[in-house]
């Protein structure tokens, strides 16, 4: 393959899914330097690819940039990113979803001659991410292999879900414990008045304040002295026969014109 060139740095390489394979996909590579540094990414150890495809794993990238060196850690995000993907804390209740499709990923070498080696691999050369010694699981096998993965063992979930119960039954004792203490006077005399007590309060949202308010204005328009003084009652009344005059004239005026568009005239 001829030197391809590439605009902002990049340099161009195949990547094959099997040494046997004819069609090979390219990928996009560069030394990773940011102004957002990143203790798990230093910028002289660690390669930035561009263009990677779905099938590709942690295992097989180390695998295909095995001959530059050994690889410390690979990272993978769905757009580029100065730090590292977030980690699920629970193996069966995962709160972080896995990068799927087309993805960039971060190779970070052990040694900065990795990195080196790695930026000036041959262009008419193209990697390899699977073989015998290293196979990708894909097809059939693949699918076999996500689905058993997805039936839990049933003991070590226990045990996850006793890890998590522990955690958050110490977190909660340890608000109880806080708040009764602050409910304790101080050395003035003071106590601090908290949610939690005989009556506690309840936490409110925008929309529940909004309509509170709602509800308090419209009780406070109810109370509020209308037409209080005389003058006030006597310019009330007039305004009303003024209303009821005007009405009347219109409805007789109404009356004239549905008089003298109707057609049957027995008289």
């Amino acid at each position: 393959m001829a030197n391809l060139e590439c605009p902002l740095g990049f340099k161009v390489l195949g990547l094959k899914f099997k040494p046997e394979s004819s069609a090979q996909h390219m990928v996009f590579i560069k030394q990773h330097a940011v102004r957002e540094k990143c203790p798990e990414k230093p910028s002289d150890r660690t390669l930035f690819m561009l263009n990677v495809p779905p099938y590709c794993t942690e295992k097989s990238l180390s695998y295909a940039w095995r001959d530059c060196g050994a690889v410390q850690s690979v990272y993978f995000h769905s757009r580029p990113n100065a730090g590292i993907p977030p980690v699920n804390e629970s193996q069966f209740f995962p709160s972080v979803e896995e990068v799927k499709g087309f993805k960039v990923a971060y190779v970070v070498f052990e040694k900065t001659e990795g990195l080196q080696r790695a930026l000036k691999w041959n262009q008419d050369q193209p990697l390899t991410i699977s073989s015998s010694e290293a196979p990708v699981s894909c097809g059939v096998r693949k699918w076999c292999e996500e689905y058993n993965s997805k039936i839990p063992n049933v003991k070590e979930m226990q045990e996850d879900i006793d890890k998590y119960m522990a955690v958050y039954d110490k977190k909660v004792l340890q608000q109880i414990a806080k708040d009764k203490e602050a409910g304790e006077e101080d050395e003035d005399g003071w106590v601090t008045v908290t949610k939690r007590g005989r009556n506690p309060g309840f936490t409110r949202s925008e929309n529940s304040n909004k309509r509170i308010r709602a509800q308090e204005d419209k009780k406070r328009s109810k109370k509020q002295l209308i037409n209080f003084y005389s003058f006030q009652v006597r310019e009330a009344k007039m305004k009303n026969l003024m209303t009821l005059r005007q009405k009347f004239e219109e409805d007789k005026k109404r009356i004239q014109v549905l008089k003298q568009v109707r057609k049957f005239k027995p008289f």
